[in-house]
């Protein structure tokens, strides 16, 4: 089954909803799921590589999150407040969503677009692609993610 998944739609925009200190950050991703990108809150930031430690560090991250959210133990200690909140408040529609998909098969790495790590999530049910990012206090400040788009 091939739902529609685009959790910034589905939480009413709120999981791409940042803190001011996330926006830059992700904010700015050129079109990163189709939509365009608002124009940053302080100039242009410039474009950072990932290292190997960030990546590792992301997708340790998002595995946790993905894991937490399959299992209704969300812990919310790992995301900005901003992001709690608005996941707290939701968690009852978002987290049957990210359930349905089945068990993980794999996760790649698909990039950097200022400062957010994007990533393919193939699950039993469905592939998707993800983002996310991370605040100045290393918590997740940018969570997205919709059904693959082929590349």
């Amino acid at each position: 089954m091939k739902t529609p998944i685009l959790v910034a739609a589905a939480l009413g925009a709120s999981l791409l909803a940042l803190p001011a200190a996330a926006q830059t950050a992700a904010a700015t991703l050129p079109n990163a799921f189709g939509q365009p990108a608002p124009a940053p809150a302080q100039g242009p930031a410039a474009p950072v590589a990932a290292e190997a430690p960030d990546i590792a560090r992301s997708e340790a991250a998002l595995r946790a999150v993905i894991a937490s959210l399959q299992s209704n133990e969300i812990d919310y200690s790992v995301f900005s407040a901003s992001l709690a909140e608005q996941i707290r408040s939701r968690a009852a529609e978002f987290a049957p969503r990210v359930q349905q998909l089945g068990a993980i098969q794999t996760v790649d790495y698909r990039g950097q677009q200022e400062g957010a790590e994007l990533f393919r999530v193939v699950f039993a049910k469905q592939a998707t692609d993800w983002v996310i990012a991370f605040d100045a206090e290393d918590q997740i400040a940018a969570l997205l993610y919709r059904p693959a788009q082929d590349d």
